[in-house]
């Protein structure tokens, strides 16, 4: 059986997101990680749907911050970047999709939340991709 993941992050919040890939990483070490990086939350299925054709990959690991602002656009983005992922996910059942794409309304709660979240879809994929392949 193939141990391939492929984790894609936006290039938004630099110090936070090498944070999420870190912590992603070594709960994945058995795995043979491959990574891609989005310029925002709304390319991440694209770009995971892109990397994954014709390639043996078991899951995928969506990693981003959305934060939101003074206008309606975190709330464009957010919705968007979630049906996304989960119509990718619909399209390409076979394999396994977390998304840890975390939405909040200041630093304060993605600091708060960034390790526990980042931790428990990590180890959520793992559950998930040995839950497909039984």
């Amino acid at each position: 059986m193939s141990k391939k993941i492929l984790i894609v992050y936006t290039s938004w919040y630099e110090e936070h997101i090498s944070e999420m890939l870190k912590i992603s990483k070594e709960i994945l070490e058995d795995f043979d990680c491959s990574s891609a990086v989005a310029p925002g939350a709304l390319e991440l299925s694209a770009l995971a749907n892109q990397k994954i054709l014709n390639s043996d990959f078991k899951g995928v690991l969506f990693l981003g911050i959305v934060i939101k602002g003074e206008t309606s656009h975190y709330d464009l983005v957010t919705r968007e970047t979630f049906r996304s992922i989960s119509n990718l996910s619909m399209d390409k059942f076979e394999l396994a999709f977390i998304n840890n794409v975390i939405c909040v309304e200041n630093i304060g709660q993605l600091k708060t939340r960034l390790v526990k979240n980042t931790t428990n879809n990590a180890k959520a994929l793992i559950q998930l991709i040995n839950e497909k392949s039984s």
